[in-house]
């Protein structure tokens, strides 16, 4: 279960974004080549948009090592989304097309094949993953943690009224989403950046209750709202914080009537998606 081993910390302090940008570069710079390393000289990949995004950053609080990221880019008034700058958006698919839109990216997981090397007799180089505390997981586990970060931005969405999303995805990935019950609406035309994407607006609240539709497990999860994520400036002060330090501890996001007679019955058409889905 994810809550028992994982959680997300939103990251409210400068450390936590940075801690965010290594990971990204690990991933996008050196695992899969999207971006030149060499352009990042501190081991940290950044972009123009991440002064206006929430960071998101998974532990696993067993090993106390960082994991995997996301972000959610929020919406600013004359201020563009990444998917507007490659012009994949095309923001009359919208009902409304002055609608706030958010947009879902760098959704990255350090996976088994990169490289930590650890070195007991050394001092570890200040830009090695040992130095930062990062660690790699199994696929098996990537299947939880990717629930988990869009458990995280999906709530942290809603309770800002970001009720729409719009993720730049491979084929695969929309494929991989829509099995966990995410619902998708393509949103723009296939567009070359680190091979063909798709821009797709996510409702974020269709997409939670249809999630939680889909699997029991599912369903418990989005339950349990308060462990959503919590800020890294709390777990640095005491490391077994694992609510959302902004709710009340009886918060749940499902008090809302929109969510009673759906996420809290049984699944309709409850399934193991463990052994459906392939990351």
């Amino acid at each position: 279960m994810f809550d028992e081993t994982f959680r997300v910390c939103f990251a409210d302090t400068s450390f936590g974004v940075v801690l965010h940008q290594r990971i990204r570069y690990q991933v996008f710079c050196l695992d899969k080549g999207f971006e030149d390393p060499g352009a990042f000289s501190a081991a940290q990949e950044t972009d123009a948009w991440d002064d206006q995004s929430a960071h998101f950053i998974v532990q696993n609080k067993n090993t106390r090592q960082w994991v995997a990221a996301t972000r959610l880019v929020l919406p600013t008034r004359g201020r563009p989304l990444p998917v507007d700058s490659l012009n994949a958006l095309d923001r009359t698919t919208l009902e409304d097309p002055n609608t706030p839109v958010g947009e879902i990216s760098r959704f990255c997981i350090i996976s088994n094949r990169s490289k930590v090397e650890v070195n007991s007799q050394l001092e570890p180089d200040p830009n090695s993953l040992e130095a930062w505390g990062i660690g790699a997981i199994g696929r098996k586990q990537q299947f939880e943690v990717t629930l988990g970060m869009i458990r995280a931005a999906g709530i942290y969405a809603l309770k800002r009224d970001v009720n729409y999303c719009v993720m730049l995805i491979t084929d695969a990935f929309a494929r991989m989403l829509r099995t966990l019950g995410v619902t998708l609406r393509k949103a723009g035309p296939p567009t070359e950046h680190r091979g063909t994407r798709t821009a797709y607006i996510v409702d974020m609240r269709e997409s939670v209750v249809s999630m939680a539709k889909k699997s029991s497990s599912v369903r418990d999860l989005f339950r349990r709202s308060k462990h959503a994520y919590v800020r890294i400036s709390s777990v640095a002060m005491d490391d077994t914080i694992d609510c959302v330090s902004e709710y009340t501890p009886d918060h749940s996001l499902f008090n809302e009537t929109i969510f009673r007679e759906t996420v809290l019955l049984p699944a309709e058409q409850d399934s193991d998606l463990r052994s459906r889905v392939r990351t």
